[in-house]
């Protein structure tokens, strides 16, 4: 037989070799292994990048990886628990041990990255088991301000008619996420916010990148403009309240002083 016959006759049984190779290769990293591979990877980064990028391995891991994730929402780092929070709130919405998870966030000292969104998720998903954690963020002093409106948020979601008084105050607020947090909460408790009102939106105009909202500075009477087009939305709805929701009226008669 010729070298290139048997070169013909034995590239098949290298190729199965080699396969065979990179299987057992792959069958030797256990799925606990990668998982504490891809969770330290998350503790050791100190960049958004090399965080999302073990973010990203932890979901892939998906069941496998689910323990370590919560597990992670109690960690020392705060950026670590903001990863696994947020793989929660994606992939583990309304699971039970996720959701234990999220009222423990409430208390979580990242209130940009761990309280705030967690507030703001038990509602949006209707857990109807949040309703007095939630309820005692409104009676925190220390609870951070987007934190508290995202509290009352979810309760106005859960239908709880006695945010009102908090919601209806908070869409006049100068402050953008305050006015957005609240439209949600009043379109959740009554199926309408300001914009069914001829409102343009509780950002009106501004720049939103995350956490940050930004503005154009001076422009006194084009503010003052829109602060006024603001409260007559308001009004509108207010009156709208009077004829077809009563009970909120009443809640708002008693409450607002």
């Amino acid at each position: 037989m010729s070298s290139r016959s048997l070169a013909r006759t034995l590239a098949p049984l290298f190729l199965c070799m080699a396969c065979a190779c990179s299987i057992c290769g792959l069958q030797a990293i256990r799925p606990e292994e990668a998982t504490e591979d891809a969770f330290q990877a998350l503790v050791v980064a100190d960049n958004w990048r090399d965080r999302n990028a073990a973010r990203d391995r932890l979901v892939a891991l998906d069941q496998e990886a689910y323990e370590a994730v919560l597990s992670g929402t109690r960690h020392e780092d705060e950026d670590v628990r903001a990863s696994c929070y947020e793989i929660l709130r994606e992939h583990h919405a309304e699971d039970a041990l996720a959701i234990e998870a999220f009222l423990n966030g409430l208390d979580d000292s990242n209130q940009t990255f761990v309280a705030y969104p967690s507030a703001f998720h038990l509602g949006e998903h209707k857990i109807e088991a949040s309703q007095d954690a939630l309820r005692a963020c409104l009676e925190d002093s220390e609870v951070g301000s987007r934190t508290y409106y995202a509290a009352a948020k979810s309760l106005g979601e859960l239908g709880e008619a006695e945010v009102m008084v908090t919601l209806w105050s908070g869409l006049g607020s100068d402050d953008a996420y305050t006015r957005y947090l609240c439209n949600l909460g009043v379109k959740g408790l009554t199926g309408k916010d300001l914009t069914d009102f001829e409102y343009e939106g509780a950002w009106e105009g501004a720049f939103v990148s995350g956490p940050a909202v930004m503005t154009v500075q001076g422009q006194p009477i084009a503010k003052a403009q829109k602060r006024v087009a603001r409260w007559e939305a308001i009004v509108r709805f207010t009156t709208w309240l009077q004829a077809e929701r009563p009970g909120l009226i009443a809640e708002l008669d008693e409450g607002l002083w």
